[in-house]
């Protein structure tokens, strides 16, 4: 098995970190932090060609970051933050720069390709992933992805020209986003079209194909299926091909206390069969919730989740998007819960405890 070959100018890597066979690494400035992995044979992907070839000026990948088997990275100046992870068979091309901050996920097969690239935290995306595409690598093209931004597999987003997406946006399985629309002669008469494309806070597009030059307002759900030729409202619903608006101002939907908790109430009533069978115990009915194990966990207006134990107590504060309080197995499962319903938090696990995000940089 061929050892790990790094080649570097100025290289700054913690003790700790791993290199799997087969590893190449050449760039002017290397920073790894500890516990990094690049290349290591896990029993995941052991199915996976051994090797990951990096060339680039400088690869800065803070702690925890995990670069899988069978992965190409060429660019400039290409940075990735805490806990991020590339999986098996992944390509990246970032002539220019490339940020991702803490926790990005790419799935197996991804394609990364652009001039500059910045992404929020947690942004996670399925398999066969592809950024890119035609003129991807010319000047004006560009990526800006917020916070907790889903990409679902086979998604396709064109940057021939610049990209903006927002904090909480979901883009399904199959979707296409195009900057550009061109193949017969403009000097013929044929249309000719390149163009950004925006979409704002917190949408939910599953499914559908965005022409360029659109803006998807913030909090607007697309249906699956639909063809975007024109801008949609913020707030709005919108289906069809092509896409038009069915309902302006439908989301988000105002809800009453009385609302908010029967909500809550149905969430707690699905979580606590799976928090049972995540441990071990057996889910009893209590005020506003139910225990399981040695924990209580319930609902406390006005948009309060609270797990309480002898050992402390954690508040999901739904309206903050924060965590407060202790961290542990059950906490971090209902947290991932809460999460599949839609509702994210800008806390992670610092120890035994909740930090909020302010509190760690990368």
């Amino acid at each position: 098995m061929n050892e790990a070959v790094i080649e570097a100018a100025e290289k700054n890597v913690a003790p700790d970190a791993q290199f799997g066979p087969g590893v190449v690494i050449k760039a002017r400035e290397l920073r790894l932090g500890p516990g990094c992995r690049i290349g290591v044979e896990t029993e995941d992907n052991f199915r996976c060609a051994a090797g990951v070839r990096v060339e680039c000026d400088v690869l800065d990948m803070a702690a925890g970051t995990v670069v899988d088997r069978s992965v190409l990275i060429r660019g400039g100046m290409l940075r990735f933050g805490r806990g991020c992870r590339i999986g098996p068979g992944a390509t990246f091309r970032v002539p220019g720069r490339l940020r991702v901050d803490a926790g990005g996920q790419f799935g197996p097969d991804c394609v990364v390709e652009g001039r500059r690239i910045t992404v929020g935290r947690e942004l996670w995306t399925g398999p066969q992933v592809r950024i890119g595409g035609g003129s991807a690598l010319e000047v004006q093209s560009e990526l800006e992805i917020g916070h907790w931004c889903h990409l679902g597999m086979r998604v396709f987003v064109n940057t021939a020209r610049k990209v903006s997406i927002g904090n909480e946006v979901g883009i399904g399985t199959g979707s296409s986003i195009f900057t550009h629309g061109a193949y017969q002669s403009f000097l013929d008469g044929y249309p000719v079209s390149f163009a950004p494309v925006t979409i704002e806070d917190n949408c939910w597009i599953p499914g559908a194909v965005i022409n360029p030059g659109v803006t998807i307002g913030r909090g607007a759900v697309i249906g699956v299926g639909s063809v975007v030729t024109k801008s949609v409202p913020a707030g709005s619903l919108a289906a069809g091909i092509p896409c038009k608006v069915l309902k302006e101002t439908a989301f988000p939907g105002p809800l009453t206390a009385g609302e908010r908790r029967e909500l809550a109430g149905s969430f707690l009533a699905a979580a606590a069969p799976i928090l049972a069978d995540f441990t071990g115990g057996t889910a009893r009915s209590e005020a506003d919730g139910f225990s399981v194990a040695d924990s209580i966990v319930r609902y406390e207006a006005p948009a309060h989740i609270v797990v309480e134990r002898d050992g402390g107590r954690t508040v999901f504060d739904i309206e903050k998007k924060r965590v407060a309080g202790r961290c542990d197995r059950l906490t971090e499962k209902l947290r991932d819960l809460l999460r599949r319903y839609g509702v994210r938090f800008k806390s992670e696990p610092a120890g035994a405890h909740y930090a909020d995000w302010s509190e760690n940089d990368r």
